[in-house]
């Protein structure tokens, strides 16, 4: 019992001793005091970024838009830059929604006068630019079957965007007694001119992001990168919400709610007031591919 302590004892010792033997080796090695990184390439550093890039929109109801642009970048840091970015969207690709309205929607009604029309008065963007700054916290090596290798790196972006919406106009259109002033009998007349009228605004809102950077070269990489813009639009061009709070003849009737003629008055005389009440806040992803050409093409090596 006595060697059987004794060895344990000793074992104990031998393993106490042996990361603080085996620490004082390394220190004394031939690389004791090198730098972790020799000779690094600073893609970024100093270095003007000019991207053409074609993206598409992600998760819409009713119509995708295919977006064409560029955005330049100037990097301060190998980790950190500013850009001002450009696109605009002349392909509008309608959803599987959008057709089976057109082509089973009852129509005659105002806020979907004529069914085979329903996709000029649903909203569309046409351009967007932006102010954004871009953080790279994350770089390394990419190999593809142990043969194909490229530096990627991967990178966050933010700021604030500008984005060209246009959507069906405003519109107030009835039946009923006591509309308010600007509003028209819904005949269907006015009512088909109210879903092809058109009206165009900017709507200003955040964007953010993150980005892949794969680099083909020393000059040239290729990236793929998802952003997201929220901000309020009425995608559908219908009545979808009211902010009114009385209504009627007698004026206690309660027409909050769904829409702006929600109310007993109103039910056989209804009226529909399309406005920026009934714009709702949608996340508005996007995903995009580009290639980036670097200037100067030479980039500077770390020590």
């Amino acid at each position: 019992m006595k060697r059987l302590i004794g060895t344990m004892v000793l074992a104990g010792a031998a393993l106490m001793a042996a990361p603080a033997q085996a620490q004082e080796i390394q220190l004394r090695g031939p690389l004791a005091g090198a730098r972790s990184v020799s000779r690094l390439v600073q893609y970024r550093l100093n270095r003007l970024a000019i991207t053409p890039s074609v993206g598409i929109t992600l998760q819409d109801e009713f119509s995708r838009d295919l977006f064409f642009g560029v955005r330049a970048d100037y990097h301060l840091a190998d980790w950190f830059g500013v850009g001002l970015g450009g696109a605009f969207a002349p392909v509008h690709i309608d959803t599987s929604l959008t057709d089976n309205i057109a082509g089973r929607a009852p129509g005659n009604t105002v806020n979907v006068p004529q069914r085979s029309a329903f996709a000029e008065q649903i909203g569309r963007r046409n351009f967007m630019v932006d102010l954004h700054a871009t953080f790279i916290p994350l770089r390394g090596k990419f190999a593809l079957f142990q043969s194909v290798t490229a530096d990627v790196d991967l990178y966050l972006v933010g700021g604030v965007a500008f984005v060209g919406v246009e959507e069906r106009a405003d519109a107030c259109l009835g039946t009923a007694m006591n509309q308010p002033s600007g509003c028209r009998q819904a005949t269907m007349v006015n009512m088909r001119a109210s879903q092809t009228n058109r009206a165009s605004r900017v709507a200003i809102a955040p964007t953010f992001g993150f980005g892949l950077n794969f680099f083909l070269n020393r000059f040239v990489s290729l990236n793929l990168e998802y952003r997201a813009t929220p901000f309020s639009w009425n995608r559908s061009g219908t009545d979808e919400n009211s902010t009114l709070t009385t209504c009627g003849l007698a004026g206690n009737e309660s027409c909050a709610g769904f829409s702006d003629y929600v109310s007993t008055y109103f039910s056989s005389n209804p009226r529909t007031i399309i406005n920026a009440d009934d714009r709702t806040l949608v996340f508005n992803q996007m995903v995009s591919l580009g290639v980036s050409i670097f200037l100067p093409t030479a980039p500077r090596i770390g020590r």
